[in-house]
């Protein structure tokens, strides 16, 4: 059993305009997204550093 060939071409410009904009948002959303991993690397760190002094018996 062999596949069709599609004529319509409805298909492949959707695909192209979906990356698109996926592209534009992603190119958009990039430093937005770099300050988000920059904070959360900070508060990550906060946070494993406030486990260790309360696993070592510290004052929180």
């Amino acid at each position: 059993m062999g596949t069709k060939s599609r004529s319509s071409r409805l298909p492949l410009v959707m695909s192209i305009f979906a990356i698109g904009i996926a592209t534009i948002s992603i190119g958009y959303c990039f430093p937005h997204l770099l300050n988000i991993a920059a904070d959360g690397w900070e508060r990550s760190t906060e946070i494993v550093s406030y486990f260790a002094r309360i696993i070592k018996g510290g004052t929180a």
